[in-house]
């Protein structure tokens, strides 16, 4: 943008250029990053033309185990997994800004997308002015809902003082598909240095802030030097909470180093966490009314089934099968909150005495798909009792007896 002369004014120029490393972006939407840069010639006279190469990139990784929001079809009761963010980054335009650099060629409009782990270069055909110095251009990148790109390009026009090189530091995670709560988990982070120069004193900060995960080794990391071109992995382990909210969880890490000549810089990103409950179906209790079950009676089969999970039973449909009673067979119990119960009631006819064999088959979903649970039970048919029968006969017909009697008396007192 602005031409620096030579001297002090160079020096100074030169740590804005350091400073002014762009950082990747931290927005949740996915954007793109100038990962490497050439002038052609590396050295322009002043009056020629050159051009600049600039590679952008996708801040998503390549890797698998992106966050991925999970949502259960009300309609359907199928669950739906996407990305919690659109993994591809749309590429609205790229211009070159110059107030001292003639720009022949510098605008791209809607580029279109770039996907995960992908890089694509763009040209601009410049002219160096009159003047000697050192210029900067800047790339300015627009990315549809996700975060813009500036980054200044350093050209030299017949200077004789040479451009320093710098270091840049990318930070790539690779983050399981989902955590359950209570469950310990791993991600893997690794430094990238995209840089021309190394980057010295690399210190990494994971600054766990959320209660419900807690890490399981050192928080800080230190690394003494990582070479241009080079890649760093450190390996992280984290505890859940049983309790912990459900979503996507971030946990801010920095990564701050210095380059050769001592300029500092800092690197922020985040990891993402989801955290995917899982419901637990079980059989909490069997109850029948009447409790003692008669051949010939109509019996109420209560079955109460209890979520243990950590997340909500949605859809949950209980079926009996295998029972030779007639009756319903079929109850839908809708959604079970986890630590709550259901009743699933099922309405028979006991035609006959016997012991009669069934299989209880409980359908459901969650946030992991859908889920069948099988368990054999039995219901017992005691037969009718016949001397109970003939007491109950006996008993009426006493009752007439005595009614008839008590008549006729009176009638004859009359």
């Amino acid at each position: 943008m602005v031409k620096r002369r030579a001297g002090g004014v160079v020096a100074s120029a030169l740590i804005v250029v350091l400073v002014l490393v762009p950082a990747i972006a931290t927005a949740q939407a996915p954007t793109v990053f100038v990962s490497n840069y050439t002038v052609t010639p590396a050295v322009l006279i002043p009056g020629d033309e050159g051009t600049i190469t600039v590679v952008l990139s996708s801040t998503v990784p390549a890797a698998a185990g992106s966050p991925v929001d999970i949502r259960v079809d009300p309609g359907t009761g199928e669950t739906n997994r996407s990305p919690e963010t659109p993994e591809n980054a749309y590429i609205e335009n790229a211009l070159l800004v110059s107030e001292g650099i003639d720009v022949l060629t510098g605008s791209f409009q809607d580029i279109g997308e770039i996907g995960p782990g992908q890089s694509f270069p763009l040209t601009f055909r410049i002219r160096a002015p009159g003047e000697e110095g050192i210029y900067f251009p800047e790339v300015w990148v627009r990315v549809r809902d996700g975060a813009g790109v500036r980054y200044p390009i350093p050209v030299n026009v017949n200077s004789a003082y040479a451009l320093a090189k710098k270091p840049a530091l990318r930070v790539e995670r690779t983050v399981p598909e989902s955590v359950d709560p209570g469950s310990p988990f791993n991600v893997t982070l690794t430094l990238h240095n995209d840089g021309r120069a190394s980057a010295r004193d690399v210190a990494v900060n994971i600054n766990v802030t959320s209660g419900a995960i807690t890490p399981k080794n050192s928080e800080n990391y230190y690394i003494p030097e990582l070479e241009a071109g080079g890649a760093a992995v450190l390996n992280l382990t984290f505890d859940t909470d049983t309790n912990a909210p459900l979503g996507l969880t971030p946990i801010p890490v920095i990564v701050d180093y210095r380059s050769a000549d001592m300029a500092a810089f800092r690197q922020a990103a985040t990891i993402g966490v989801p955290i995917v409950g899982r419901a637990e179906i079980g059989l909490a209790s069997i109850r029948t009314e009447p409790s003692r079950i008669v051949a010939g009676d109509p019996v109420d089969l209560t079955i109460r089934l209890e979520n243990t999970g950590t997340a909500d039973a949605e859809s949950v449909r209980a079926t009996v099968e295998n029972l030779s009673l007639p009756g319903s067979k079929e109850a839908f119990l809708g959604t079970i909150e986890p630590g709550n119960d259901g009743p699933a009631v099922f309405t028979l006819q006991t035609d006959e005495a016997g012991v009669f064999d069934y299989t209880l088959i409980v359908q459901y979903t969650d946030d992991y798909g859908a889920h069948t649970t099988r368990q054999a039970l039995q219901v017992v048919v005691a037969e009718s009792n016949p001397f109970s029968v003939i007491a109950v006969a006996a008993a009426a017909l006493i009752a007439v007896v005595a009614v008839a009697v008590l008549w006729y008396r009176r009638r004859k007192e009359e």
